[in-house]
């Protein structure tokens, strides 16, 4: 009795163990089948650990046979590995051929695969270290086992790869498999066709010679499963064309068109950088020539390749979420993004997806309108984040740009314009024509035309991304100053409007004058948030320079539409009303509050007018160029004819002045249907990048810190450095 069938003998579980584990058998406790058989989950009793197994029962009907459970059994009782199926016992009693494997949790992938609510759940990073996990235990069996032996699985299939309760890969289901020597050059089997069709090796099913490589073609259609979310079996149509199977359609798009075939429920998720590194190795797998066939220590490597620059995207979209701070005044997230995207070289790719997934987080972040720290947060790193990239990234110009005499910023380099980027390209691309030598001309002539093709996309992608970012700025800037203004609303029309004597507005007594407080209340919260998240200074000051316009506009408007408000008594509370703004705008300094003051200039001037003293004195040159230059014709001959007051006649204007005004008037006639008297009351967007470009500086991100929560990953050690 030689030493392996002693030790399978410590394998044996009896009979009677496995039909009271799957209650002899019964439906409920089936859980699927194959080739082989039935499947059934069970509990063993306290002699195996209580441990919770599938027990998979060899049919009579099967195609497989007493070989391939012998084959089996003695296979997987020598294997011991991470992403192998754990073995824990067989039964051969009573004519029942049975194999016990520790119970996977989440089933087999294919199950996966044909319910598309179960596949939509298991993301891009999942499906990575799911193929990365199959693709270790299939290199464990071609290379793992000594120095002479290997095993060729045969069957290789996503039927064929469990998943535990982590989604740890665990290949399974060794009946078809075949010991050869591993010390030989080339590793050739010549047996009988076996496998699954859509799975098999098209060279090994041609030839009959069965090599390793066999499994990673295998391998390679089980890659291109999991990058489309559906078994390979299953038909597809793409852009309405006809249905076909899923490596015909692999095989007919090739790389570049590929994508089209990713599953849709992931394609945002997707970094294009480890997508791309992805479907090459997958590419070589199913390769119909066998040279350039992989070998699977080479295609887990690549996977975890791409399954690295997947968890630095996916690190750093998590950080960007999350609330980052401020180091030396500075947003941390905006400082760690640009390190990010300028150390990976993101924004100068042909190909990637990151920036576009950073601006859908901001986007998600504008959709909680009503917080203005979230607001002002993002509105703070989003504005930073465009001032680093416009003003220092310093790409790669050894070859477009390397006639211009020194380096130029990325941004000033993708708003050039595309059309200029296109002619350097063609021209760059004429003068390596020239220079290339005679020796494969073709082929380097094409590469070089495809590098230059590359960078002009690059250039594309970046300024585009440049365009949204400064969107959304310009988005987070208007619903800031759009909520404060709705914040007040029609409450500065209730302040033209006081007390019946300005008496009592001295005393203090009089409740109206809550409208203003109420006003003055709302600026100074705003401005706390935008202190507090040290939103640059150019864009505070343009914001209440806007809200202020506004209260402008309201005040103005309501004081000439409304004749009762027009008044002596009313002007002395609007006077001391304004002082209160004049007030805050002093506190708030001009750092942030700017020209905002400078922007209630027409109800200034009409507060003025009403304040005035002796109105029957005053002359046409005067209340023109003195008291309101500000006010036009029709503002001035509006406020004259309606002010009213009960006291005395020498506040009104003198007849000869309103007839002067009605002389100018009269050349400088307005539509009849307009209010040529009343402002308007439309808001433009300011363009302040350029300011924040010159009023920032690069240097003064120099002592920021980036964000603590990327130092545990060694890909981001280089922020630290």
């Amino acid at each position: 009795m030689s030493s392996s069938q002693v030790n399978l003998k410590n394998y044996l579980i009896p009979l009677e163990e496995i039909k009271r584990a799957t209650e002899n058998f019964s439906q409920q406790r089936c859980i699927g089948g194959g080739g082989f058989g039935l499947v059934y989950k069970g509990q063993l009793s306290e002699r195996w650990q209580n441990c919770i197994v599938a027990i998979k029962r060899l049919s009579p009907d099967s195609y497989q046979g007493e070989h391939e459970f012998r084959n089996e059994v003695a296979m997987i009782s020598m294997f011991h590995h991470e992403n192998i199926i754990s073995f824990i016992g067989y039964c051969d009693e009573e004519h029942e051929m049975i194999i016990v494997y520790k119970y996977a949790v989440h089933g087999s992938l294919d199950r996966h695969l044909e319910d598309p609510n179960k596949m939509r759940l298991i993301t891009w990073t999942q499906r990575l270290m799911i193929c990365r996990g199959a693709a270790r235990g299939l290199d464990y069996l071609h290379s793992g086992l000594g120095e002479h032996k290997r095993v060729i699985h045969r069957d290789v299939k996503s039927a064929n790869v469990l998943l535990d309760d982590n989604f740890v890969a665990k290949v399974c289901d060794f009946g078809l498999s075949k010991f050869s020597p591993r010390n030989l050059p080339n590793t050739e089997v010549f047996t009988k066709v076996a496998g699954t069709q859509f799975y098999v090796d098209p060279t090994y099913n041609e030839s009959r010679i069965l090599r390793k490589e066999s499994d990673v073609y295998s391998f390679g259609v089980v890659m291109f499963e999991m990058l489309s979310g559906m078994l390979v079996y299953s038909e597809r149509s793409v852009e309405d064309d006809r249905t076909e199977f899923l490596m015909n359609l692999v095989r007919r798009y090739d790389h570049n068109v590929v994508d089209k075939l990713i599953d849709p429920h992931m394609r945002d998720q997707i970094d294009s950088h480890s997508l791309d590194t992805f479907k090459e190795i997958a590419y070589q797998c199913i390769s119909l020539n066998l040279t350039k066939r992989p070998t699977m220590d080479k295609v887990a490597e690549r996977i975890q390749e791409a399954l690295s620059i997947q968890d630095n995207v996916d690190t750093l979209i998590l950080c960007a979420t999350k609330y980052m701070g401020f180091s030396y005044g500075k947003p941390v997230a905006a400082f760690t993004i640009y390190r990010c995207l300028l150390h990976w070289k993101y924004l100068e790719a042909g190909r990637t997806s990151v920036v576009d997934r950073l601006l859908k987080f901001i986007d998600s972040a504008i959709k909680d309108q009503d917080n203005y720290d979230v607001m002002a947060y993002w509105l703070s790193n989003a504005s930073n984040l465009l001032f680093l990239i416009h003003s220092g990234i310093k790409p790669d110009v050894s070859s477009i740009d390397s006639n211009r005499g020194g380096q130029t910023s990325l941004f000033r380099r993708i708003t050039r314009g595309m059309t200029e980027v296109v002619v350097d390209a063609v021209d760059a691309i004429g003068s390596a024509a020239e220079a290339v030598t005679r020796v494969d001309v073709t082929s380097r002539h094409n590469a070089f035309v495809e590098q230059h093709l590359l960078r002009v996309e690059a250039r594309s992608r970046a300024l585009v991304f440049v365009q949204q970012l400064t969107i959304y700025v310009e988005i987070l800037y208007c619903i800031i100053r759009d909520n404060l203004k709705n914040e007040l609303g029609s409450l500065p029309t209730l302040c033209t409007q006081g007390p019946i004597t300005s008496r009592e507005l001295l005393i203090g007594n009089d409740s109206t004058f809550n409208h203003w407080q109420y006003i003055v209340d709302r600026l100074n919260t705003l401005l706390i948030k935008m202190k507090e998240n040290f939103v640059h200074g150019i864009i505070v000051q343009k914001i209440f320079a806007q809200v202020f316009t506004y209260i402008n506009v309201q005040l103005f408007n309501s004081l000439l539409s409304r004749p009762e408000c027009c008044t002596f008594s009313n002007g002395e509370y609007m006077k001391v009303g304004l002082a209160t703004l004049e007030i805050w705008c002093f506190h708030a300094k001009p750092e942030y509050a700017g020209s905002a003051w400078d922007e209630l200039k027409h109800i200034r001037q009409a507060t003025r007018f009403l304040t005035t003293p002796r109105k029957d004195k005053i002359s046409y040159t005067k209340l023109t160029k003195d008291i309101c230059p500000i006010l036009n014709v029709y503002q001035l001959y509006r406020i004259c004819t309606i002010f009213s007051t009960p006291v005395s006649k020498t506040q009104h204007v003198s007849q000869d002045v309103i007839s002067s005004l009605r002389r100018v008037m009269t050349k400088d006639s307005k539509d009849s249907n307009s209010n040529p008297f009343l402002l308007d009351d439309h808001l433009s967007m300011p363009v302040f990048v350029d300011e924040l470009s010159t009023s920032l500086q690069v240097k003064d991100f120099a002592n920021v810190k980036p964000a603590q929560e990327l130092a545990k990953y060694p890909a981001f050690q280089f922020l630290y450095n």
